[in-house]
């Protein structure tokens, strides 16, 4: 009697643990089954833009930025199709290579001033596609997009750790004179007559020049770096709040979801054969925000990655902590309508050590370019829909 009873309890544990199994797989929607929504909009930076690509080539005639096309294999493409918007409704393609958060807080919140010295690179450095003729006609399409759409997906903030440093490095250069003139030009003139590492070398030599001839204005350079390094620790977290509040203002019933982000830098190494690999440690179930004295609300992680490459440890443990915990706290103040797709492990283009500065950008794998391939984009567009409810 008693083996018998054995017996029926293992078999009931074994039916409890394949219903559980298969209500949690049916619970994560897939591109067969995956909620339906009529209007979908892709917010974000290059990685959203489908930088990269050979889509993204020949839409953009070997141009590095483009913006507002759709790009074929990308994952906003995917998604679209695949949550009904291409063949149904409509798929608003609003990535924009180069934008950092504090830009995209600055098109959507009319309260906020964007720093002198960002805005004054942004045309410079995007080979003067984005003129303050075109921020001010894109601001305005974004919104309207973002106010029509059932879906959003949010993909930004990896350009705040470089683009911003590389953009304030530029101008203070703008400071330093030889001779009494500065003989530089364009971005694209630079890189057409010198190089990359002519360039590069061309800019440091004015950075330096800046400090070393105008020591009135050190005060002033070393608040703009105080200012800049803010932004990797504090300032992120009060642009995605913003960014995300403006999102629900403009549209309160749209469902939005938010990608982390994969570590750009987890190629750059200088151990020969250590590339990428790493380890998630996660210590509780979600993020805690604290507020601190002076500072104001921080929010702080539940995980970080861990990596045997020194290079990708650091900034990855970087991302982790000031990065994703704001991404991953909205769930909380928006359930049901707000998710997190953690997208972290997306296959790059890149797979060696370059320097990581914006005269080394390129669209394939020789110089520096942390964007993802057709399987990587591929993999994004499936994590998104995991986390969206099923029809």
């Amino acid at each position: 009697m008693k083996k018998t009873l054995k017996k029926v309890v293992a078999v009931f544990m074994l039916v409890v643990m394949m219903v559980s199994v298969l209500a949690i797989s049916a619970s994560a929607a897939t591109r067969y089954n995956v909620k339906q929504y009529k209007v979908y909009t892709c917010l974000g930076d290059s990685v959203a833009s489908g930088f990269g690509l050979p889509n993204y080539a020949e839409k953009g005639g070997g141009k590095l930025v483009v913006y507002g096309k759709d790009i074929k294999d990308s994952y906003g493409y995917y998604v679209a199709r695949e949550v009904g918007a291409k063949a149904n409704g409509k798929y608003y393609p609003c990535a924009y290579p180069g934008f950092t958060s504090s830009i995209f807080r600055y098109v959507l919140c009319d309260d906020y001033q964007i720093r002198d010295w960002e805005i004054n690179q942004l045309e410079n450095f995007s080979y003067n596609v984005y003129t303050p003729a075109v921020l001010a006609r894109e601001k305005q399409h974004i919104r309207n997009a973002i106010a029509y759409s059932d879906l959003i997906t949010v993909d930004l903030g990896v350009n705040d750790t470089w683009y911003s440093t590389i953009s304030l490095i530029y101008e203070i250069a703008k400071y330093g004179t030889i001779q009494g003139i500065d003989p530089r030009t364009t971005l694209a003139e630079e890189m057409a007559k010198y190089g990359s590492w002519g360039t590069v070398a061309r800019n440091a030599m004015f950075y330096l020049a800046g400090f070393a001839e105008n020591p009135d204005l050190w005060a002033y350079f070393w608040g703009c770096w105080v200012d800049n390094l803010s932004t990797y620790f504090l300032a992120y977290q009060d642009n995605y709040n913003a960014i995300i509040d403006a999102i629900f203002k403009i549209n309160p019933n749209a469902t939005v979801v938010c990608l982390a982000s994969g570590n750009s830098f987890r190629a750059l190494n200088l151990t020969p054969g250590v590339r990428s690999g790493s380890l998630k440690l996660q210590w509780m179930d979600a993020p805690v925000q604290v507020d601190i004295p002076g500072i104001g609300t921080v929010t702080l992680p539940n995980f970080v990655h861990v990596s045997e490459n020194p290079i990708a440890n650091v900034t990855g443990v970087l991302y982790d902590f000031f990065y994703e915990p704001i991404r991953q706290a909205w769930q909380y103040k928006k359930p049901g309508q707000y998710f997190y797709a953690d997208v972290t492990d997306y296959e790059m283009i890149m797979d060696h050590f370059t320097i990581p500065m914006y005269e080394f950008m390129s669209m394939d794998n020789s110089g520096f370019n942390p964007h993802a391939t057709p399987a990587g984009n591929r993999y994004m567009a499936d994590k998104i829909l995991e986390v969206l409810p099923t029809r």
